[in-house]
Formats: structure tokens, sequence, C-alpha cells
């Protein structure tokens, strides 16, 4: 029984050999299939339209998922996942850029410069202020509140 399982994980590597494989992007749509099917155990009782709908919907996302760790094209595959690890990026610092506001809110006021629409964080209570962005060197005034 050893060596027959030695056997097919061998058959399995080298079939695999030159294939993509897993990554962070099957693992999310693994993820958004086992959301789909729960919701549709949950919805799919009321109608026999959204179980069926539900349903091929997370077969299309289960099929592409796998699609994807079979497929031998490794270059787009990696192009897919570096957009949506770029696109998961901009959600994780906007979440994070939010929470450092809300917790340093009493402390620090956030602005947007002016030209580059970068945030900068400054000090509450200094009256105006003029301030340079460090990312472009653009140079303007800013009221961070009454002096205390």
């Amino acid at each position: 029984m050893k060596k027959f399982l030695n056997n097919l994980g061998l058959k399995f590597q080298r079939f695999m050999a030159g294939r993509y494989g897993t990554d962070q992007l099957f693992r999310a749509l693994l993820i958004a299939y086992l959301a789909v099917m729960i919701i549709n155990a949950v919805v799919g009782r009321l109608s026999k339209i959204a179980y069926y709908a539900l349903y091929a919907a997370g077969l299309i996302i289960l099929i592409y998922a796998f699609f994807r760790v079979f497929s031998k094209n490794t270059e787009m595959r990696s192009y897919e996942n570096r957009q949506y690890l770029a696109f998961i990026g901009k959600i994780k610092n906007s979440i994070a850029l939010k929470r450092d506001k809300f917790s340093q809110r009493k402390t620090h006021k956030f602005v947007k410069c002016k030209s580059c629409k970068r945030v900068l964080r400054l000090p509450r209570h200094k009256g105006k202020i003029k301030v340079s962005c460090p990312h472009c060197k653009n140079e303007f005034i800013i009221n961070t509140g009454k002096k205390v």
C-alpha cells in the first residue's frame, strides 16, 4: 500500500511539472466558492431559481480555480495573481489608513496634498502651519486647529 501511494505521488508530481499550481488567488477563489455554497444552502431553500443560480456560480468559480491550478500558461496565471494582490493591497492599505485615522484622531489631523493627493499626517492644535509634501515638494498652508 505504501509503495502504491509513493508511486501515485510521483505520478502526480510528474503531471504537475510545468503547470502553475496554487497561489493566493486560488485560495481566495476556494473561499469564494465555499461562501457561495453556504449562501446557497441558506437561500436555496427559499427559491429553486436562486438555488440553481448560486449552484452554477459556485461551480463556475470552482472550475476556474482548478483551471488556473492545472494551466501551463504560467505567465498569465502569475499576472492574474499579481493583479489580485495589487487589488487586495489597495483595500488593506485603505483599511489601515482608516484605522490609523481613527486611533490618532485626537492628536493628529490627516489631510490630502493638493497636487499628488497623498495623505499627510499633521499634528493637531498647532494653528496655521506651512506644510511641504515629502512626495511632490508642494507647499501649502493648513489650519490644524486652535493652539492649546
